[in-house]
């Protein structure tokens, strides 16, 4: 029990720097780009497909550069990556003031891949290093910055747009968090000296007897539950990135519910979020595996509640709240099964390159699913086929078991055993 708090109080304060980062490089443009789609529609008449495609660009790079800034964090330490991703995140933001037509659109969102997956690897690397005890706790505190962006975004895009303002001009006003606040934070946090930061510029510890980084990779893939796990992760991140930047145009233009109504909407989903990320890394912490596959099924679960919804009621407030609950739970799942079926040897490469399915999945989904809705002109189809990827993403998971993690009840029986040897007189 002396060992949970202390993981805690060591670590704290690079958990509150984490969440901020990843609340600007994350979470501010995911929920940002919903609310682009309609406007550019508008002004420049591009097709449904064409908009959404900014996801496919914004996470192919990212699916690069996470696998990338993942070995960059083993070989160099997570200083430079951190830094990379705080300003380009910020530059992608400004470059939508020219953005009138789709190459620097695209562009535009490509960078925005290069910043989140960024700092994403990083801090999940960092975090998965520095706890293990706590490490989905931690790790949902972390990542809850993400949906904190639908907590802040919705009440600030709506109004913006209603108020007449270019939704161009509304996404460069976001660049100022990442260039003002995130960059300087970091700068300031790697500027002091102590055992925290000397971890974070640190590079991988070598350890004896074990493979390589390259050689690492080639064992694991020869593993068909590598695989599983890689084929389920792609399909439930598609599933889930797919919901997430289409949610606002289902409801706004299927459903009929207008902006200042989305508004609270958005905060309420991102409250959910919050709570849920926080709330999944300790589930994650006592289930390991067994909770991920709950998670996945309510995904498949939380899409269909979207068919029924009618208006401003009962119908919404229910798929809104499932659907919090299961998005809180995705994105944190990644390291945790990474560290628990894996194991936590060159873990920099192997959570890079379980975020490089990741970033596939979320930028396969968007794209995808906006091309059903241009064939359909409707997102039922899209629902119903969407869900049953979630439900297989969770049945892959069904013959994966931890193999580097111990249940909480075997931990606090292997501690009273330690303490009850400590208690023995010694031999004399």
């Amino acid at each position: 029990m002396l060992g949970d708090i202390k993981e805690i109080k060591q670590n704290w304060s690079i958990v509150a720097i984490a969440f901020v980062l990843i609340f600007f490089a994350f979470g501010v443009p995911t929920y940002s780009l919903p609310y682009m789609y309609t406007p550019a529609m508008e002004e420049f008449g591009w097709t449904n497909t064409q908009v959404q495609l900014i996801s496919s660009a914004k996470f192919l790079v990212g699916a690069g550069a996470a696998l990338g800034m993942g070995i960059m964090v083993d070989l160099l330490g997570s200083r430079v990556a951190v830094l990379i991703g705080t300003v380009s995140g910020g530059v992608a933001l400004a470059l939508f003031l020219g953005a009138t037509n789709l190459p620097v659109y695209y562009l535009a969102g490509a960078m925005l891949g290069l910043s989140a997956s960024s700092i994403v690897a990083a801090m999940k690397i960092v975090i998965s290093r520095l706890f293990t005890i706590h490490q989905g706790l931690a790790m949902g505190v972390v990542l809850s910055g993400t949906s904190m962006g639908s907590v802040v975004m919705g009440p600030i895009w709506a109004p913006l747009l209603e108020a007449g303002y270019n939704w161009r001009v509304i996404a460069a006003m976001m660049s100022l968090g990442a260039l003002l606040i995130a960059t300087p934070l970091w700068l300031i946090f790697m500027a002091r000296t102590g055992a925290m930061q000397d971890n974070l510029r640190a590079k991988a510890v070598v350890e004896a007897g074990q493979p390589g980084m390259w050689q690492h990779f080639l064992q694991i893939s020869k593993e068909k539950g590598f695989w599983f796990i890689a084929i389920g992760i792609f399909l439930t991140s598609a599933v889930d990135q797919a919901l997430m930047q289409n949610y606002v145009n289902f409801l706004r233009v299927d459903k009929g519910i207008v902006l200042s109504s989305l508004a609270w909407a958005t905060m309420y989903l991102g409250i959910m979020g919050v709570a849920a990320k926080v709330g999944s890394g300790w589930f994650y912490d006592n289930f390991s595996i067994r909770g991920v596959r709950f998670t996945y099924m309510l995904l498949a679960l939380s899409v269909l509640l979207g068919l029924p919804v009618a208006g401003v009621g009962l119908s919404l407030f229910m798929f809104l709240t499932v659907r919090g609950i299961a998005h809180g739970g995705m994105i944190v799942e990644a390291p945790i099964i990474t560290k628990h079926y894996l194991g936590p040897h060159n873990m920099g490469m192997t959570i890079g390159v379980i975020s490089v399915f990741i970033n596939l999945g979320f930028a396969t989904g968007p794209a995808v699913m906006g091309m059903f809705v241009d064939h359909f002109g409707n997102y039922n189809m899209s629902f119903v086929v969407f869900a049953l990827l979630a439900f297989v993403g969770g049945l892959l998971l069904v013959p994966i078991k931890p193999r580097f993690w111990i249940p909480p009840s075997q931990r606090r029986k292997q501690e009273q055993e330690v303490g009850a040897a400590n208690l023995q007189p010694a031999n004399v």
